[in-house]
């Protein structure tokens, strides 16, 4: 079975963002740096590689909701 992912937007003090599909581990990951106010770099494996976010200068993060999903 293939790792839940959600798609993410993540905006940056001075303007510019960025938008990927993380997987859970990896919002986590990026939440808790920002809860804790980190200065460092955040790795973050996304659909379309990786991600290097300073924790510290994401101004917003946008977390698109979990498409309900029936079938197989």
């Amino acid at each position: 079975m293939a790792a839940e992912t959600v798609r993410v937007e993540i905006g940056f003090l001075g303007g510019g963002a960025t938008s990927a599909q993380l997987g859970d581990d990896a919002l986590k990951a990026l939440r808790k740096a920002i809860d804790k106010g980190e200065t460092g770099l955040v790795e973050l494996e996304s659909d379309g590689g990786t991600l290097l976010v300073r924790a510290d200068q994401v101004s917003f993060l946008r977390i698109a909701q979990r498409e309900a999903r029936v079938g197989f």
